[in-house]
């Protein structure tokens, strides 16, 4: 059985890992001048042409005021359009720009590039067996329906818990 000491190493090593990737992506992402947090919503943008910054509230577990907020912002770098429903005028559409998808695809290949070069030398069968690990350490430390959530519930979930606001 593992000691408190074997635990904590390894969730250390843990957090060193994550520190390190974003460390790396900051570093890669300089000149791109897309924020990390941007990058779910504009790739939802992306993918969901003429979508509702409701839409997006919903697919991201944000609240409406923090969508409005950041495709203010995105809206004035060149990243996204937004236009009017002519059906709603109180509801706006959101559609990615040429300057928008470049950058994307420029913060992709920053991650792609990162995901590569940590598991360079991995096999297939360690790639699963890690897999699996930290897939039983999650069911371990969730709550309730926890391991069900996405990235984004969980975030959202720990943001309000902190009080925070993301505009």
């Amino acid at each position: 059985m593992a000691i408190p000491e074997q635990y904590r190493r390894i969730i250390g090593a843990m957090h060193r890992l994550e520190l390190l990737r974003r460390i790396s992506i900051r570093d890669g992402a300089r000149g791109i001048e897309l924020h990390r947090t941007q990058m779910p919503m504009l790739e939802y943008i992306a993918a969901h042409d003429g979508c509702a910054q409701a839409d997006v509230s919903k697919h991201l577990h944000v609240s409406p005021a923090s969508v409005a907020c950041s495709a203010k912002r995105m809206e004035s770098a060149g990243l996204i359009a937004r236009t009017a429903d002519e059906t709603n005028l109180r509801c706006n559409k959101l559609s990615a720009t040429e300057e928008g998808h470049a950058r994307l695809a420029q913060m992709r290949a920053v991650f792609d590039a990162l995901d590569a070069r940590t598991f360079r030398g991995f096999s297939d069968v360690e790639l699963d067996a890690l897999s699996r690990m930290l897939d039983r350490m999650i069911l371990n430390s969730a709550r309730g329906d926890e391991a069900q959530k996405t990235m984004h519930e969980l975030m959202y979930q720990l943001h309000a818990m902190e009080g925070e606001d993301e505009c």
